[in-house]
C-alpha cells in the first residue's frame, strides 16, 4: 500500500447521519436498519458529534432511563476523530490506531460530512490487500 493512498479513497461516501435533536430510540433504529455502528451527528449540516454502536450500549444498560427521554446529544462524543478526504491514509490509520478509535469522519472543507472510515473500512482494505 503505497504512502500516496488517501482515506478519501477508502471511506464509505455519504454515510447515515443523525441529527442532534434526534432521540435515542431513533438513532438505535436507523443502526440496526443499515447495519452501522457509528453515526456522525449533525446540526443542519455541520458535524458536532460521533454516536456509537458502545455509546448507545451502555444506556441502554440502565433500565431505570426512559430512552424516549433521551437524545443525541446526550450520549454522543463531541470531539469525533475528523479529517478531509486528501489526508493521507497512512495518517488516519496510525491516528486511529494510538488513539484507539473505531472511525474517521470525513467531511469537506465547509464542515459537511462526506464519508466515513471505520475499523471495518480498514480490514475490508487488509483483506483486499492480502489477496
Amino acid at each position: 500500500m503505497a504512502d500516496t493512498q488517501t482515506v478519501g479513497a477508502h471511506m464509505t461516501e455519504n454515510p447515515h447521519v443523525i441529527d442532534m435533536e434526534s432521540p435515542l430510540p431513533a438513532a438505535r433504529a436507523m443502526m440496526d436498519e443499515h447495519e452501522v455502528r457509528h453515526l456522525p451527528v449533525v446540526d443542519g449540516k455541520n458535524i458536532v458529534g460521533l454516536l456509537s454502536e458502545r455509546d448507545l450500549s451502555k444506556l441502554e444498560g440502565f433500565p431505570m432511563l426512559n430512552m424516549n427521554l433521551v437524545s443525541v446529544p446526550d450520549a454522543m462524543s463531541t470531539l469525533p476523530y475528523i479529517v478531509h478526504p486528501d489526508t493521507p491514509l497512512v495518517e488516519v490509520l496510525q491516528t486511529m490506531k494510538a488513539q484507539r478509535l473505531g472511525s474517521a469522519v470525513v467531511t469537506d472543507v465547509n464542515g459537511k460530512v462526506v464519508g466515513i472510515f471505520t475499523a471495518t473500512d480498514a480490514v475490508s482494505l487488509l483483506i483486499e490487500t492480502l489477496r
